[in-house]
């Protein structure tokens, strides 16, 4: 008896740039080659439904599939390895079960040219702490590759941090009009709206972080909690008890950032249902 091989559940989403007609064209020609002489079909996207000479770019629009893991790690694979001639950008690729990641990739160039190094050292000092050098190495990456989307979102957080409002407003707004579909900018520029009591367009962006992100994405719940908070100051209290309440129904893991949220979204829920009596 043959044993099928068990089919998981897959999700991909992301958007690599390559800048320039000759990058994408020796980019497309190495997927055709890499398929045609070692991963047959083994991939599970193809060029056509990816690829766009328009725009120089591969873009994976969100999609679930079942398949097997010898497809998952072909395909991760080989977005690895063209990922490495993009100028930005990233993909992710999940592989969920019963609502858990079982592994998680976060595809994107790691090469030299100076828009990705730039970027790379802008997030980490990003992260260390490091502002004022993180928006001059951000603002690098921008002058190489103006269409840098992940570079505008990372500088409107380090704006934020150093609460350059208006600056961090605009570069959300900047990714968002370079990339629309990751959901990052739209919680960032969110959060900058609700700085200025921009209850109503506020809430929009947190409802497109919501359509955007995954269910397994710690940026989903969060935004979901942000949508309450600003429909609740809108006084728009019954809109907001669904959202409220699926926080708070919601069971993070202990490393979860959306832990230490959960009495801002009991209080707010108790607020709400009070009110909308």
């Amino acid at each position: 008896m043959i044993t099928q091989p068990q089919q998981l559940k897959l999700i991909f989403k992301g958007r690599l740039e390559f800048g320039s007609e000759r990058t994408y064209n020796m980019v497309l020609n190495h997927w055709n080659n890499r398929i045609e002489n070692y991963f047959k079909t083994d991939i599970l996207l193809k060029a056509d439904d990816v690829f766009s000479a328009d725009d120089y770019a591969l873009t994976v629009p969100q999609q679930v599939l079942m398949s097997t893991e010898k497809h998952w790690r072909s395909t991760t694979a080989l977005l690895k390895e063209i990922a490495q001639f993009a100028m930005a950008g990233k993909v992710g690729a999940w592989w969920v079960q019963n609502g858990q990641i079982l592994a998680e990739y976060n595809i994107e160039p790691l090469s030299d040219k100076t828009a990705v190094t730039e970027y790379l050292r802008g997030r980490e000092l990003a992260q260390q702490g490091g502002m004022e050098m993180a928006s001059e190495a951000l603002s690098n990456a921008i002058s190489k590759y103006e269409r840098h989307a992940l570079a505008y979102e990372r500088r409107g957080y380090v704006n934020y941090k150093l609460k350059n409002y208006n600056d961090a407003l605009y570069d959300f707004s900047k990714s968002i009009d370079i990339n629309p579909h990751n959901p990052e900018p739209h919680y960032g520029r969110g959060k900058m709206r609700m700085l200025k009591n921009d209850w109503e367009n506020a809430v929009q962006d947190f409802d497109n972080t919501i359509r955007l992100s995954l269910a397994v994405q710690p940026i989903h719940w969060l935004a979901r909690l942000r949508k309450g908070d600003c429909l609740y100051h809108a006084k728009r209290y019954a809109e907001a008890i669904p959202e409220l309440k699926f926080f708070m129904q919601k069971k993070f893991g202990e490393n979860d950032p959306n832990v230490r949220f959960r009495p801002k979204a009991e209080f707010l829920l108790a607020e709400c249902q009070k009110l909308a009596k």
